[in-house]
């Protein structure tokens, strides 16, 4: 692997035998949220949401309720 920082930006170079996966999963991670003009609170604020829809669209397989 070859990696190279240039101004603001890194080149990696890396035999295709060597490629995991998640390397490039995060890479694309990285490169996406750093575009992103979400702030923290933002992004907490929308997790939480996620969350609490989840829950109440899940709750039932957990607690045996009915939503009647």
């Amino acid at each position: 692997m070859i990696s190279k920082m240039e101004d603001k930006k890194m080149h990696v170079v890396f035999d295709i035998g060597e490629y995991e996966p998640e390397v490039m999963d995060f890479l694309t991670l990285l490169d996406i949220t750093s575009k992103s003009k979400a702030s923290d609170e933002d992004i907490d604020d929308l997790a939480e949401e996620i969350k609490q829809k989840w829950w109440e669209d899940n709750k039932e397989s957990f607690l045996g309720e009915s939503s009647n």
